[in-house]
């Protein structure tokens, strides 16, 4: 067999059908040879296909890739009815007839949330241009890419079977979503969870490049004065079959990935970042990673809010804490052997990179921090104007995962302060909403830091900052700090009214205590009661 550019690339698990059958994911069929008897990859190249693998389907009575199914086995040889569809056979007339050939079963056919035209992809003509000759930069064979990629404006090559890398896949959400979601089903039916792993990690790579992530090795290579830059975030291949962490990374604040099983039991992928005090060959001690822990933990107290909706854990010798709320690093845990990560953890079902990517993102600036070792760990952070400004991004504000709390436990409901704060959240996002106001969004950016939710009623702006201490007092103590620099430092966009939102009723002693700052503050303070019931 030739060799393949997608050999032993592990996240090269894609294939395309191009088609204008009527029963578009019942099996891929194709003769063994074409009208002069020869083989021809056009045809056969969907034998090399490997179970669990995806074929997107392209449909050309649609002009576009309107679904995906999974290989669910080895290409078998049958006769097939079989008819040219090319320009050349339908000049020549060809009619169907019975021929030698092959079938390649498939199943969970399923159709895309929305097709990905022929005029997208025509309108993504630069990234697939660019996509295509890095793929041919480095494999200097064969592509049996599926379109056409001339002057001419993009369209489908003529053939049966084509390869479909898998940054073509990760560039249409449409796309990208659909094979989570398929990939969440095998595991759910015990398919191998590396190759799930993979092809996660595979998947972020692949969407990078629209995050401030994507530019990491060369944050890298600033900050050590490197001329080499990696060209990818986390090289050639995950380290591991279940975790990786960024290119460079063993002796850095790293990027890091793993598979693990949530407290339910639940397989997740974790995506942060995280201190590795786990001796090997290129780390003999930790006291290269000391200063880092110093300026991690500076970072870590001076921005709170930037880690809102995070969390952290640790492992001791492969035994693993419970989450807590992101802080600093005690010194009980900077001992050889402890793993310490502070980030997200999502379902595999599906897997979502962008998720991953904004994780990452947020979580930028703490790298760059912890790793430009020009300033001792002790030394004062910079001031957060000096970094962005501290205006508010409507725009850039972010959903949060709904549903978890209808599924949750009742013993969680109760103690996961992170599952309480994010229900919070959207009860207080639906209530506004039925309040009248004109837009209500959650997680705003304001500078690096992220304010609850942000609500517009006319040109009225208001700062709701959620809170699950269990006493008014509590609510008021963390929250009010936050509320006052988020409206009144320096270049910050003002808001009209600020709020504070908490579970506890407000007594007498937390309203005469508003009722003084009121009488100072320049922005009416509020509190706003939400309780949260627990589920009978």
């Amino acid at each position: 067999m030739p060799t393949r550019w997608w050999r032993d690339e592990p996240r090269e698990l894609y294939w395309l059908e191009s088609t204008d059958r009527a029963d578009i994911g019942v099996d891929l069929r194709a003769p063994l040879a074409d009208e002069s008897g020869r083989e021809n990859w056009r045809y056969t190249l969907f034998q090399e296909a490997k179970a669990g693998d995806l074929v997107f389907h392209y449909d050309k009575n649609q002009s576009a890739i309107t679904s995906v199914s999974r290989i669910a086995g080895p290409s078998f040889e049958a006769p097939i009815i079989w008819a040219a569809r090319g320009s050349y056979a339908r000049e020549r007339g060809a009619v169907p007839a019975e021929v030698p050939g092959y079938r390649v079963p498939l199943s969970d056919h399923t159709f895309l949330s929305e097709p990905v035209s022929l005029a997208a992809l025509r309108s993504a003509r630069p990234m697939l241009k660019a996509l295509v000759a890095n793929i041919g930069a480095a494999k200097a064979t064969p592509l049996y890419f599926p379109f056409e990629l001339s002057d001419r404006p993009i369209r489908p090559l003529q053939g049966y079977a084509f390869k479909l890398p898998a940054d073509f896949v990760a560039a249409f959400p449409a796309m990208a979503a659909a094979a989570s979601l398929s990939f969440g089903r095998q595991a759910a039916r015990g398919i191998d969870k590396a190759q799930l792993f993979q092809a996660a990690v595979a998947s972020i790579e692949a969407a990078a490049h629209a995050y401030k992530i994507s530019n990491l090795q060369l944050i890298r290579a600033r900050i050590r004065g490197q001329q080499r830059v990696a060209r990818t975030i986390f090289g050639p291949a995950p380290k591991a079959d279940t975790w990786t962490f960024h290119y460079g990374g063993r002796s850095e604040l790293q990027f890091n990935v793993g598979l693990e099983d949530a407290p339910d039991g639940s397989s997740t992928i974790r995506t942060g970042v995280a201190l590795s005090f786990q001796l090997s060959r290129s780390l003999p001690d930790i006291d290269a990673l000391l200063p880092k822990v110093g300026r991690f933990n500076a970072w870590v107290r001076e921005h709170p809010e930037a880690l809102e909706g995070l969390s952290m854990w640790h492992w001791r010798h492969g035994e693993r804490s419970d989450d807590r709320m992101p802080g600093p690093i005690p010194e009980s845990l900077v001992r050889p052997g402890y793993f310490v990560f502070m980030g997200d953890r999502q379902a595999i079902n599906p897997f979502d990179p962008h998720r991953a990517l904004r994780t990452f993102d947020r979580l930028l600036s703490l790298y760059e921090w912890v790793e430009d070792d020009r300033q001792p760990y002790d030394s004062p952070i910079p001031d957060a104007a000096t970094v962005a400004l501290d205006r508010l991004r409507l725009d850039g504000g972010r959903d949060i995962e709904g549903g978890r709390w209808i599924a949750a436990s009742l013993r969680e409901q109760t103690l996961d302060i992170f599952l309480r704060h994010a229900e919070m959240q959207l009860r207080l996002r639906d209530q506004l909403r039925t309040e009248g106001y004109d837009r209500v969004v959650l997680e705003v950016p304001l500078g690096e830091k992220f304010v609850d939710v942000v609500a517009l009623r006319g040109a009225e702006l208001s700062f709701f900052e959620v809170k699950t201490a269990a006493t008014v007092r509590g609510c008021l103590r963390e929250a009010i700090g936050q509320l006052l620099e988020y409206a009144l430092w320096p270049g910050a966009t003002r808001p009209n009214r600020l709020v504070v939102v908490g579970e506890p009723a407000l007594d007498a002693s937390a309203a005469a205590y508003l009722t003084a700052l009121n009488a100072a503050f320049p922005i009416p303070l509020e509190y706003r009661r939400l309780s949260l019931k627990p589920v009978d």
